[in-house]
């Protein structure tokens, strides 16, 4: 059973909804009774002040004159709806004199509340009476010096308060009617706007699960939404670059397999079709020789082929050990001129060696071979007519060897892929390929690289170019 969705747009709304609904009950309430508090405590001062002038009053009115005064009082407390009375100390009521009967029971204290009269305190206290409306009661002591003489019960009912609690209640309410109505609205615009930012990084998430790493969203630091989309940019970039990088190498993947099928193919079908000849006597007698060494060499073209490619997965894999001796490098750098001189004269250069007899080379000997054929057979693919220079000198600590040609040179974005594997340089400068497996060069910085060396490299366009290889330099201790 598929489950409804609540969407975030509305639980953002309902949940400001309800925190704003709870806020406002609970100040509507708090100001209430705070205001019925005020009132209230207002309407005893009032009382209370009045009970003390009365009070006061009877102590310095003349005897016969004091009805007369209370009277007064009485006319003038009825406007607000204020009634008194005046009780001796016995509890009985002495004013107005025709009140025979006792005060209500509501109207009555307790003990604690007496013993705080008699010391002269005054007394208050609010009431329900039997019509179910709210009276403010006070008690005011009259005192003659320290002896109770008596006291005066005010009282005065609270509708007219409640009316105006009432009213303000109404106001209030209206009021936070209003404010919520316009906190909802705006709560529904700001939950839209975020809903909104969301939805776009979710759209944008489904860009690059489609395989559209080009993706971007709108930049900010104004909160974790931003954070996010900054967060989300960084990620399509890397799988933007990663992407790039991915189908860089697969095209030249491809160009590879092309290439290698091509300079497989090419002695497969000629030893295909000399062993075929020899093998039907199609082939004189005076021939067989001729092509059996025919044979012979193109078999060890595709046995090289196919060992540049073992060697280098088991450089990838680190499955190679380096067997490091201590050799002469004059005599190395001219047997490599040596295997390489027909090469050269074949398109018209020359290899020239310039090393110090005595300097000597501490490396793999197989090793550091395959490295200088596979750097000087480069050098001589892309030169004609030109110079190959290999150089040796005794640095501190360190051999320092070099091939300099006179060749066509590299530009900058060449020099910055020479060393990936599948890299071949455009075709259309030279009739051979770069490196005749493309590998050749992924190979020689690795394996200097396992020398603990380093291999550079600096060209110019049509003037050539110059790999400088660094090998530290541990001399073997003497027999």
């Amino acid at each position: 059973m598929k489950r409804m969705k609540f969407k975030y747009a509305y639980q953002l709304f309902f949940t400001q909804f309800i925190i704003l609904l709870i806020a406002c009950i609970m100040i509507g309430v708090l100001v209430s009774h705070s205001l019925k508090d005020y009132f209230y405590q207002s309407q005893v001062d009032d009382l209370t002040s009045y009970g003390e002038t009365i009070s006061m009053d009877i102590r310095h009115s003349p005897q016969d004159a004091t009805i007369q005064v209370l009277n007064t009082y009485q006319r003038i407390l009825d406007v607000k709806k204020i009634h008194y009375t005046i009780k001796n100390a016995d509890d009985e009521t002495i004013y107005p004199t025709q009140l025979n009967q006792p005060l209500p029971k509501d109207f009555s204290i307790s003990k604690d509340d007496k013993k705080k009269l008699k010391s002269g305190e005054t007394v208050s206290k609010k009431i329900d009476n039997r019509f179910n409306r709210e009276m403010t009661i006070v008690y005011v002591p009259i005192m003659d010096g320290d002896k109770f003489v008596g006291s005066i019960v005010l009282n005065s009912p609270i509708s007219g308060t409640e009316q105006v609690i009432g009213t303000i209640n109404r106001y209030m309410f209206y009021t936070i009617l209003l404010s919520i109505t316009i906190a909802l609205i705006l709560s529904a615009i700001l939950s839209k706007l975020q809903v909104n930012r969301i939805n776009k990084l979710r759209s944008a998430t489904k860009d690059v699960i489609q395989g559209n790493y080009k993706a971007r969203l709108k930049e900010n630091n104004f909160d974790e939404i931003g954070a996010l989309a900054i967060d989300f940019n960084k990620m399509t970039e890397t799988l933007e670059t990663s992407q790039e990088e991915i189908e860089r190498q697969e095209k030249r993947r491809r160009q590879f397999i092309a290439d290698v099928s091509h300079e497989m193919r090419t002695p497969l079908t000629t030893i295909s079709g000399l062993t075929e000849g020899l093998v039907n006597d199609i082939i004189p007698k005076s021939e067989t020789d001729r092509c059996i060494a025919l044979i012979d060499t193109e078999a060890k073209r595709l046995t090289k082929l196919v060992n540049e490619n073992l060697d280098y997965e088991k450089i990838r894999s680190n499955k190679i050990k380096l067997q490091k001796t201590r050799f002469n490098g004059r005599e190395f750098l001219e047997l490599i001129k040596e295997q390489l001189d027909y090469v050269a004269t074949e398109k018209g250069n020359k290899i020239t060696v310039d090393i110090d007899k005595d300097m000597y080379i501490y490396a793999d000997y197989d090793r550091l071979t395959q490295v200088f054929i596979n750097i000087v057979k480069n050098g001589v693919q892309f030169t004609e007519n030109g110079l190959i220079t290999l150089t040796g000198t005794q640095d501190y600590k360190e051999s320092v060897l070099t091939i300099t040609d006179t060749g066509i040179g590299m530009n900058t974005e060449e020099l910055e892929q020479i060393w990936e594997r599948f890299y071949k340089a455009d075709m259309s400068r030279t009739n051979t390929a770069f490196g005749e497996s493309g590998i050749g060069l992924s190979i020689v910085k690795q394996l200097i690289e396992y020398h603990d060396g380093t291999i550079s490299v600096t060209s110019e366009p049509n003037k050539g170019t110059t790999f400088t290889i660094r090998l530290p330099f541990f001399q073997d201790n003497e027999q």
